[in-house]
């Protein structure tokens, strides 16, 4: 049905315990009051608020520390009715959907993708971990390995950033390259494949794998059939035309939000000391007719 508000999506909040592997919330971290401002604007715009997975960072920390740590800002979520969309960093939470075991308002409203006509548009929210072979399904994957190692990491230098960027998404680039290599010559060894003759590039030449991404995106809308997809997984807010809108993230330089008209306008946002501020990034599919196979991110959740 057609919703009687604007909607407003975040995703990728990665909020932690409260240490150094905590990209939201560590000790010099102003998002906690910045994240508590945006709601109480969503909040006068008369807005519903869905969160696009991440919001919680069960990679990096104790599950239960993570739930009590961050109470205050379950209780204001359920509050405002939050619908919780699960990313790969908060599948933990996956096998309670649809169970009475979680007795917190907010993790009752957890789901899977869920799709919505808004406009008369078919939208699809999602997180965006559901098309991506390293991250997909709900058992640890190789970025949930690479996530706990960049902890470590972290740990010792006592921050989650090396420079402007998370050490986890440096760390993580790296073991990708290193496990497709691995992959490339157990399958040149076993004669499955030729070997390519092909320059492969090094993690520090690789470019973006969010670029990759659009390539599997554009396949699912293609293949499910829905007309506008919200999703977030990469941290790269922008949006490609008027089908593909990525809520960003809070976790890195930018804090980020998708708002949907109720007739079914979408538009990305920066939120900078306490405004939303217009966010005009306009991307583009890549020319890589190799990521056109069809996949399908799941059903619904029940």
């Amino acid at each position: 049905m057609d919703v009687a508000k604007d909607i407003f999506v975040i995703s990728d909040l990665h909020i932690g315990d409260g240490g150094p592997r905590d990209n939201f919330g560590h000790a010099d971290s102003d998002r906690p009051r910045q994240i508590m401002a945006f709601l109480d604007y969503v909040e006068r715009e008369k807005g519903e608020l869905i969160i696009a997975g991440d919001m919680l960072e069960f990679w990096q920390a104790s599950f239960s520390k993570v739930i009590i740590h961050n109470l205050p800002l379950l209780d204001r979520l359920a509050n405002l009715d939050a619908t919780y969309v699960l990313g790969n960093h908060d599948a933990d939470l996956l096998h309670f959907v649809g169970r009475d075991l979680m007795t917190h308002p907010l993790l009752k409203s957890i789901t899977g993708p869920i799709t919505r006509t808004i406009g008369g548009k078919s939208f699809r929210f999602m997180h965006g971990h559901e098309v991506d072979p390293f991250n997909v399904g709900d058992t640890p994957s190789w970025g949930r390995m690479m996530a706990i190692f960049a902890g470590i990491c972290e740990d010792k230098v006592g921050s989650p950033m090396l420079g402007n960027d998370p050490l986890e998404s440096l760390l993580t680039r790296i073991g990708e390259w290193l496990l497709k290599k691995a992959a490339n010559a157990y399958a040149a060894a076993k004669g499955t494949v030729t070997k390519s003759t092909k320059e492969e590039h090094t993690p520090a030449q690789n470019p973006d794998r969010a670029a990759a991404m659009l390539g599997m995106y554009a396949a699912d809308r293609q293949a499910s059939g829905y007309d506008v997809l919200i999703v977030g997984h990469t941290h790269q807010p922008g949006r490609i035309e008027d089908w593909y809108f990525n809520t960003g993230s809070w976790a890195t330089t930018n804090n980020n939000f998708v708002r949907i008209t109720r007739d079914g306008e979408a538009q990305v946002f920066d939120w900078v000391d306490g405004q939303p501020k217009t966010h005009d990034t306009v991307l583009s599919l890549p020319e890589m007719p190799q990521l056109t196979k069809t996949v399908r991110s799941g059903g619904d959740a029940v």
